[in-house]
């Protein structure tokens, strides 16, 4: 939806897929399908996420991270509650209506 907005941005992609999915761990492969992007393209913006504190990262491995949404950060909040109040606007249905249309072609 963010994206949509404002316009593309692999950060807005990023965070839109998450708070859709707020309780849901993905490792990077798994948010570059989700977001169709290139696996490069997301280990790039990743750090920023994460030092920015939005995404939560979690070992699970020796060399491997699954990410999640950072809910106690208050920014994260903020952008929930508004990512919330955004999705019941007319103004946001229209957009994400022209989205998907467009996706279909």
């Amino acid at each position: 939806m963010f994206n949509d907005l404002f316009g593309p941005s692999i950060h807005l992609l990023i965070l839109d897929m998450f708070l859709d999915n707020p309780e849901q761990f993905l490792n990077l492969r798994s948010i570059a399908r989700k977001v169709n992007k290139n696996p490069g393209s997301i280990s790039r913006v990743m750090p920023m996420l994460v030092m920015n504190s939005f995404l939560e990262q979690i070992k699970v491995g020796k060399t491997m991270y699954v990410y999640r949404l950072n809910k106690g950060n208050e920014i994260i909040q903020l952008i929930m509650e508004f990512y919330e109040k955004l999705k019941k606007t007319e103004f946001i249905k229209k957009i994400k209506k022209n989205s998907e249309s467009n996706k279909l072609k």
